[in-house]
């Protein structure tokens, strides 16, 4: 009896494993079909009372033609590329922009505070430094993932 019981747990413990196995990991690729030779990033101010945002910018040179940039990860928020290819290679832009919100209301009595929205909390799929983004790159249909380090802060842009 007691052989059966470690066998079924074997067997169990087995199943396990290999579903872990079978499980879509995020592979950050270290050498990718490109080559980056300037990223930088700048906050920015909105003429219009309220707005800011943040711009990103990756430029480089691919090394294949079948190489596509939907999204770039960068602190703590999904950009949708708008890409540029010229004779030099490519230019990556990523923009977000927040409307900045109006005052909370703040009482001890909780139904006080109703009206309120609360934050979003969407958290991105990597844990990344201020300086540090993750590119995805999609070569046939099939996305990978590669990390870019030391992204070089601009001075704010003030927009009239």
């Amino acid at each position: 009896m007691k052989q059966i019981n470690k066998l079924g747990i074997s067997w169990i413990l087995l199943i396990v494993i290999l579903s872990f196995a079978n499980c879509k990991t995020q592979n950050v690729e270290q050498a990718p079909p490109f080559t980056i030779h300037e990223k930088t990033y700048f906050y920015w101010v909105g003429g219009k009372k309220g707005t800011a945002g943040t711009e990103i910018r990756i430029k480089g040179i691919k090394t294949t033609t079948n190489v596509d940039f939907p999204t770039i990860f960068f602190q703590n928020h999904e950009y949708k590329i708008a890409t540029g290819i010229n004779i030099n290679g490519f230019e990556l832009i990523g923009t977000t922009s927040e409307l900045i919100k109006k005052d909370m209301i703040m009482h001890e009595d909780a139904a006080g505070e109703y009206g309120n929205t609360p934050p979003n909390a969407k958290k991105i799929p990597f844990d990344l430094q201020n300086d540090e983004a993750v590119l995805v790159y999609s070569i046939n249909g099939k996305d990978f993932y590669y990390k870019i380090t030391g992204i070089k802060q601009l001075e704010t842009v003030n927009y009239p």
